[in-house]
């Protein structure tokens, strides 16, 4: 078994700062290290080798400095390491970054090609399957579970993948390209370094004219995507603080203002604006919209905001709105879901002129949308940054060598009419504007993050047209299993107009009574990456950067810290309120109302004055 893993150099990005006068980031002492997800890789790849053999060949891209991660590699067992680094790869974007390493690991020779399901400096998950595009195989993304057996055609791989609803069984041949989460449930390795390999194994280096193909693919002059002049987060919020135990009446007292005002702002929030593009049926230049259904069939509200989004674009550019709608990962043997068109009426009330419909399986969904693309050369592609479009979106720009921006926060047009495509990166501390060479122009969008349009009853319903089956083989994945693990606060969450948030603060005690106080409000409740990770409530009902981002009239956070990896899926709220015992946690930056106090005993006393 061959294995390749790839590996990236990322800052410390708790220890980075933004300088408050420039706006810039502070780089100057601060740690670099492999990126955890890729850490994990190259755990699974050393795994895989001591119970089936084989060889670990790790790579990375960068500057000098990253070759001491791939020394860590060596530290872990890989048996070969390489360093793509020239000045030639300087300036990449993922999809430059995705054809050096694509061409790196055809050089070394693969079965398995194991990375981390994102890095924590940028977030954009692209280039995992931009790389499975690029060498033409199958991508499995968001693999918490991963087995490799030998068969009479060679090896078959049986995983599991996580999705936003629960988890998918799948197994199918190699080579594949596979994304690991945070997550893992194959055993870990506990693996004591090598320092004698660390310190004193080869390192080869390849540079552009070693790794071959044509020198503008690479760096800078293959990247179709580039960034504007970053620009920091700011904050908007009141940011009133009150400390419990001086007046504990007085902070119930203010919590309960902040409830009822939300309620009544968020009764004018949840109206949304009306359409504003002036219906159009053709397809040439239209704005095209990536929409999602669920497990049971019905569709994503996340399909609405994008639809909201595509109308304005769609109103400057004087063009039509159309959508397709991607299927949900679910067994081969599932029943099949109504067709497409039953959605018409609806999809022409939330602004699409038209609905494109295929017979064509849920496997070939990529294909299906390749084609489409190149034969009616859409002016601009939106879709969601869920598990699926996340794992479908950048295979189908690798495909045709598109720019992509990926869990981008907002889109606008600017002066010059180019798709700015507003993307965080360092843990949420800056917003980058990434614009594109090529066209269509090409972003995932972060659900909950946009305003949703009032539908119009007055709206034709959208034209369906029917795009053909593409003639290509079937993937050889099956998917033999899907498992829902969301319950109803999760399945609920993206619609909820209350949402409580448990940190870790808080203790496991009181996450009961923080779904009591949901239940109460007329809510749900949540939680922080570290309290779905010691699952005091289910993965899905996890809050931020690697979460959920949600929209509530009211936020209600206890115990919760509040970095901004968190406050990056809240910022549509209407009202924040945060209790925690610290008066300098940073939830109390991005809080309309903070309340300094043990988060358990003002939860007790809130629940008491509701009654």
């Amino acid at each position: 078994m061959r294995v390749v893993v790839f590996v990236k150099q990322v800052p410390e990005v708790s220890e980075l700062k933004l300088d408050p006068e420039t706006h810039r980031l502070q780089r100057d002492g601060v740690e670099s290290m492999m990126n955890p997800f890729d850490r994990r890789a190259v755990l699974e790849a050393r795994r895989l080798k001591d119970e089936i053999g084989g060889t670990v060949t790790a790579i990375t891209m960068g500057p000098p400095q990253a070759e001491s991660i791939l020394r860590e590699c060596l530290g872990l067992g890989a048996d070969r390491v390489v360093h793509l680094r020239d000045r030639g790869f300087a300036g990449a974007d993922t999809l430059a970054t995705a054809t050096a390493l694509a061409r790196a690991a055809e050089r070394v020779g693969f079965d398995l090609v194991l990375a981390g399901r994102y890095s924590i400096d940028s977030e954009t998950g692209q280039v995992g399957p931009e790389v499975a595009a690029l060498l033409g195989v199958p991508f499995l993304g968001g693999v918490r579970r991963l087995d490799v057996s030998s068969a009479a055609a060679g090896s078959v791989v049986d995983a599991e993948c996580e999705g936003d609803d629960g988890y998918v069984e799948v197994e199918g041949p190699t080579p594949v390209v596979v994304t690991c989460t945070d997550r893992w449930r194959t055993r870990i390795p506990r693996i004591l370094p090598d320092e004698d390999a660390s310190e004193n194994g080869p390192v080869e280096v390849w540079s552009v004219s070693e790794l071959g193909g044509n020198e503008a693919d690479y760096g800078q002059a293959g990247s179709p995507t580039w960034v504007e002049e970053v620009q920091p987060v700011l904050s908007e919020r009141i940011r009133a603080r009150v400390v419990h135990e001086d007046d504990p009446a007085s902070a119930i007292a203010r919590m309960r203002e902040q409830c009822d005002r939300a309620q009544v702002e968020g009764a004018g929030r949840s109206s949304g604006a009306g359409l504003v593009h002036t219906a159009d049926q053709s397809v040439a230049s239209s704005v095209w919209v990536l929409g999602e259904r669920g497990p049971d069939g019905a569709v994503r509200p996340v399909t609405w905001e994008l639809l909201a989004a595509a109308d304005r674009l769609a109103a400057q550019t004087g063009s039509a709105t159309a959508v397709f709608l991607l299927e949900p990962r679910r067994a081969d043997d599932a029943p099949a879901l109504a067709p497409a068109r039953a959605f018409a009426p609806e999809m022409g009330r939330r602004g699409a002129d038209i609905l494109f419909e295929t017979e064509a399986p849920v496997t070939a969904a990529v294909e299906v949308l390749v084609s489409a693309i190149r034969e009616h050369a859409p002016r601009m592609v939106l879709a969601p940054a869920t598990v699926v479009g996340r794992d479908l979106v950048p295979q189908i720009a690798a495909r045709l060598r598109l720019g992509l921006t990926g869990d981008a926060i907002g889109v606008e047009l600017d002066e010059s009419g180019r798709l700015q495509q507003l993307k965080p990166a360092f843990g949420g501390q800056i917003v980058a504007p990434i614009l594109s060479r090529t066209s269509p122009e090409m972003v995932t969008l972060r659900p909950g993050v946009l305003e949703r349009a009032a539908p119009s009853e007055d709206r034709a319903p959208a034209r369906v047209v029917t795009l053909p089956v593409p003639d290509v083989d079937p993937t050889p994945i099956r998917c033999r299993r899907f498992e829902a693990e969301v319950g109803a606060d999760e399945a609920a969450m993206e619609d909820a107009s209350v949402v409580v948030c448990v940190g870790f603060g808080l203790g496991e005690d009181g996450v009961a009574k923080a779904s009591r106080l949901a239940e109460r409000l007329g809510g749900v409740v949540a939680g922080t990456r570290r309290v779905c990770d010691l699952k005091w409530l289910a993965r899905q009902a996890q809050i931020g950067l690697s979460g959920r981002s949600v929209a509530p009239d009211l936020y209600l956070a206890f115990g919760v810290r509040g970095s901004f990896n968190h406050m990056v899926g809240v910022r549509r709220a209407g009202r924040i309120v945060a209790v925690n015992n610290d008066p300098k946690a940073e939830v109390f930056d991005g809080a309309d109302l903070g309340v300094v106090g043990d988060a358990n005993q003002v939860l007790d006393e809130l629940l008491a004055a509701l009654g």
